[in-house]
């Protein structure tokens, strides 16, 4: 698989475009459509759907005309739900741009397209309930719960919870040493180079500290 990756929107979010031969991912829209899809169009890609690892705003910005323009589906995780489709938890109302997503819940733990059926789907709550990895044997899209530099994600937004997101990243650090890190924002890494960071980051979490 390749992985096409987007800076966009102002707080510089990452979209990722994974494609398998012609076919596309669309992860995390978070703004500028016009350059989204213009990407798309310059490798002759064909969408199959779009995925939102969580439903903060700047991840979702332009999920929806991606979604209209393509004729695809938004999914996301059940537990995510909620906050996509309500402009107040998903700070889109306090952005100005107020944004409602509806979003086919994920039910499966691998995405549901064909050709992207080796894709893994984790649940990862703690920067929010419905947070989701995507991990595949080359790569682990993280969304915003793992950073490079041993970034992690934000609990103190509605929804947001230190020990869950302390368990997450346990479940992540089982992942293999190997896997290029596609975080939400920065850029990339690889995952033993940020273990033993991520590591340090739960106990502070645990000690409240994070």
């Amino acid at each position: 698989m390749r992985i096409f990756r987007l800076i966009v929107g102002e707080l510089e979010t990452n979209c990722y475009l994974l494609a398998a031969g012609k076919r596309c991912v669309v992860i995390d829209p978070g703004a500028e459509f016009e350059k989204i899809s213009a990407e798309i169009e310059r490798n002759s890609l064909s969408p199959v759907a779009v995925v939102l690892t969580h439903g903060h705003y700047d991840h979702i910005g332009a999920a929806n005309q991606i979604a209209q323009t393509f004729g695809v589906k938004i999914f996301a995780h059940p537990d995510e739900i909620a906050l996509l489709g309500d402009p107040a938890m998903n700070f889109s109302a306090f952005a100005g741009a107020p944004i409602s997503v509806e979003a086919v819940p994920l039910t499966e733990d691998f995405l549901p397209f064909d050709g992207f059926a080796s894709v893994k789907i984790l649940h990862l709550p703690g920067h929010t309930p419905g947070s989701i990895g995507l991990v595949e044997k080359d790569f682990f899209i993280s969304g915003d719960t793992v950073f490079g530099g041993g970034g992690v994600g934000r609990t103190d937004l509605p929804g947001g919870d230190p020990k869950a997101l302390a368990e997450s990243i346990r479940k992540i650090l089982s992942l293999e040493d190997s896997l290029v890190l596609y975080p939400g924002h920065g850029g990339r890494s690889v995952l033993r180079r940020e273990k033993p960071l991520w590591r340090q980051a739960i106990k502070m979490l645990e000690d409240g500290l994070l």
